[in-house]
């Protein structure tokens, strides 16, 4: 009866599939490295070994292994499931796969592959002879280190070593994988991937890159610390530092003054916790204020030693800094929404703060620039500065090899100058910050940090939209002039081009967290330190109002994802300006606004385009701005949301743990949002579910130009706001939304509306209240 039965399985397959094939006779390929099968139809049977998203999965038998790229085989298989599959042979990049997949079965479930052990020359020299022996196939790499720090990203390509040697973007870590945002082992590790390969022109015998399935395919000796370690505690002669392992494991830290990028490595201090345990905390005593040390920390167990290094934490800086911060924007804001106190200093003069600063100092000035033009004072009082003694140093883009004209007067005035070299993928030395008087070590109220998105043009500083921050503060100038030295190449006046580092050659090699009294603030560089993934982060975990922002450029879609994870309407909004120019027909605008691209929000974001002549020139995001108590955080600095800047250009982010600051870049937010046709819109102020229907009298009544309305809603409902004038014409309807149970308010700007007694109506599907307002010109 068995045998009966085999037979008529066997006999049914074959009537449902073309005669099963081994994968290797498929993989065969001619000279260039195209299958000799190209577009013919085959089947194969095989065991699922990967799956990256809905379109790409991976399988393989005992002779090799395939890709099938198709949604409705990848969404329908998990890994372990013995598949029939009959594909069309195609090739993409050198890669071959199975596009469509025309007919599969799934014939059994929970089967396993051993990994085939390689090391990496093996891997990245396939002596193919018409076969790649490793494309497509789990493999495994023991003892590999990986030459980055900082968390992975995803869609990105990592240099990897073992005993054969350095083989740069061989690692590739796909987006859809939990691996994104982990930790990056900083001890060698064993490695199982799927082989792949990614060649844009023949003959596709190199490109060979591995793709980790998940953060299980990363073995790690010992305890396996796997998260970044976390200063807490930040105090001017303290340090908390905060780790996790994956089990159990003894906490040490050994610890030295870090005074540049360039001296050896000795460490002088350490601490020790012999408990076994997963939650690493030690605190290091008797530290230096306004110092940064570069540690090394690690967890043993029976199993070995986890060890993640180089560690760079600073202290908080001596008493006599002042932390004092000067926030200036160079055009109109609106201080209608202003806190007690707490005014927004708009249509600054930048140009005449930046000479003021320039005037002021007395040792040193080092500068990172993209652009220096136009603006014939500022070079004078450079030069002028120079020949009074202060010590100048100046790292510049390479901008096509085209030096502008007054850059060139300071290099023939003798200050010297580090240009970043040429480089073929078009990204940028983008940075835009002074640091004053940070080198001199007998003073610690002088040390100031200029930065933000102003180039040093006039166009730039008149006629585009700029926000700029003063920073008093010795820790911080420290950090931002260490970033400074990485591209300058030496820690002394003379730059050192052999040394100097840009672009992707640069390491996290800066503390990120200070304090700066008594908060929290946190600074990072582009393209080490994994800035997007940081904003992505920071707004997954951190928002629970509001995500606003206003930008130059942008075309980073991992960003706006976060932000449509969290956009949830009215709880959590996501308000946006865009700059025209840059973003009209931005794909990524499109989809925000819901008339475009591939996959339009809906509900659409608040989101529009500055409609000025001007350039839309900032960078910044702010979380939760609404309330004090929601804990607002303010990103700002010269990143623009792109590609380029997450991977390539030398940029800065400065993220703000401050209700006060927040709401200074709010109130400019709100002025460039109704300017190009929005508005900020209701507030949620309290989700306590009220007794009853409310309108409050707006405040302050009589009023000028801006007054706030505040209700109660005891159930979720359609609610709109409308003014009338005295004869029950309507004037303006302030929202119409559905809202769920709460407090909320609104501003009503009524700068274009003449004296007048008017009336506000608050409709819902059960009740309508109306009250009187004043309106005084």
């Amino acid at each position: 009866m068995k045998k009966y039965l085999v037979v008529l399985y066997c006999f049914l397959i074959g009537n449902l599939y073309s005669q099963v094939v081994p994968i290797a006779s498929i993989r065969m390929n001619d000279a260039n490295g195209v299958p000799l099968l190209l577009n013919q139809t085959r089947t194969v049977t095989g065991v699922v070994t990967a799956k990256f998203g809905y379109m790409q999965s991976f399988l393989q038998d005992n002779t090799a292994g395939i890709c099938a790229y198709d949604s409705n085989f990848t969404s329908s298989v998990q890994i372990g499931d013995s598949v029939i599959v009959t594909g069309v042979i195609v090739h993409f990049n050198g890669l071959t796969e199975f596009t469509p997949v025309t007919n599969f079965s799934i014939v059994g479930t929970g089967k396993t592959v051993n990994p085939v052990v390689i090391n990496l020359q093996q891997f990245t020299n396939q002596q193919w002879n018409g076969l790649e022996q490793y494309e497509s196939v789990l493999i495994r790499f023991n003892g590999v280190t990986i030459n980055a720090s900082g968390n992975f990203q995803g869609n990105t390509n990592y240099s990897v070593t073992d005993a054969t040697g350095t083989y740069p973007n061989t690692l590739r870590i796909s987006t859809y994988t939990n691996i994104v945002g982990t930790l990056i082992p900083q001890t060698p590790v064993d490695i199982i991937a799927i082989g792949s390969q990614y060649k844009t022109s023949p003959p596709y015998n190199s490109g060979y890159q591995f793709l980790p399935r998940s953060t299980s395919d990363f073995i790690l000796p010992g305890p396996g610390i796997n998260s970044i370690p976390i200063e807490t505690n930040i105090t001017q002669t303290s340090v908390t530092i905060n780790w996790t392992t994956t089990t159990a494991g003894d906490s040490k830290i050994k610890y030295f003054v870090s005074d540049s990028l360039y001296q050896p490595v000795v460490y002088t201090d350490s601490v020790y916790n012999p408990a076994m345990v997963t939650n690493h905390s030690l605190t290091l005593n008797n530290l230096k204020p306004g110092t940064i040390y570069y540690a090394h920390i690690s967890s043993t167990n029976s199993n070995g030693t986890s060890v993640y290094v180089p560690k760079y934490f600073a202290t908080s800086s001596h008493s006599s800094s002042t932390g004092k911060m000067e926030l200036y924007f160079n055009f109109s804001v609106d201080t209608s929404i202003a806190y007690p106190n707490n005014k927004a200093t708009g249509n600054v003069d930048l140009k005449n703060r930046l000479i003021h600063r320039i005037d002021s100092a007395q040792y040193s000035i080092d500068i990172a620039l993209y652009s220096f033009d136009n603006i014939t004072l500022i070079r004078d009082k450079l030069i002028n500065a120079f020949a009074r003694g202060v010590k100048i140093r100046i790292v510049y883009d390479y901008r096509d090899g085209v030096v502008q004209p007054l850059m060139q007067d300071l290099i023939n005035a003798g200050i010297p100058v580090q240009i970043r070299p040429q480089n073929s993928s078009g990204y940028l030395m983008h940075n835009k910050f002074f640091i004053f008087d940070s080198r001199d070590t007998s003073s610690y109220s002088d040390d100031w940090l200029w930065f933000g998105s102003a180039n040093i043009t006039n166009q730039q500083f008149y006629s585009d939209y700029q926000n700029v921050l003063l920073i008093q503060d010795e820790t911080l100038c420290k950090i931002y002039t260490r970033e400074f030295e990485e591209m300058w190449g030496s820690h002394n006046n003379v730059n050192n081009p052999a040394l100097a580092k840009f672009g992707p050659q640069k390491l996290d090699n800066t503390p990120h967290i200070l304090n700066i009294n008594g908060r929290r603030y946190e600074c990072y560089f582009s393209p080490s330190d994994n800035v997007s993934t940081v904003i992505e982060n920071l707004i997954l975990n951190e928002t629970h109002k509001s995500i606003n922002f206003c930008i130059f450029a942008f075309t980073r879609f991992q960003i706006a994802n976060r932000m449509k994870t969290k956009y949830n309407p009215p709880n959590v909004m996501v308000r946006g300006v865009f700059d025209y120019e840059n973003n009209y027909n931005n794909n990524l605008y499109l989809e925000m606004k819901g008339i475009g691209g591939t996959y339009p929000w809906n509900p659409p974001a608040r989101v529009y385009l500055e409609p000025y002549s001007g350039l839309l020139h900032h960078k910044y995001i702010i979380l939760d701005p609404e309330l004090a108590s929601s804990s607002p955080i303010v990103i700002t600095g010269s990143y623009n949301f792109t590609n380029n800047a997450t991977i390539g250009n030398d940029e800065n982010i400065f993220v703000i743990y401050d209700s006060l600051m927040a709401n200074k870049y709010f109130q400019e937010f709100s002025k460039r949002i109704s300017e190009s046709g929005g508005s900020i819109g209701v507030q949620n102020i309290s989700s306590n579910v009220p007794e009853k229907f409310h309108l409050n009298q707006n405040y302050p009544n009589p009023f000028n130009s801006n007054t706030i309305i505040e209700f109660d809603l005891p159930q979720s409902t359609l609610a709109t706001l409308k003014v009338y004038d005295i004869s029950g014409r309507l004037v303006k309807q302030l929202f119409s939304e559905f809202l769920n149970a709460g407090s909320y308010k609104i501003n009503f700007n009524a700068e274009n509306i003449s004296s007048g007694i008017y009336l506000y109506t608050l409709e819902t599907t059960s009740t309508r209240i109306t009250k009187k307002m004043i309106v005084i010109k």
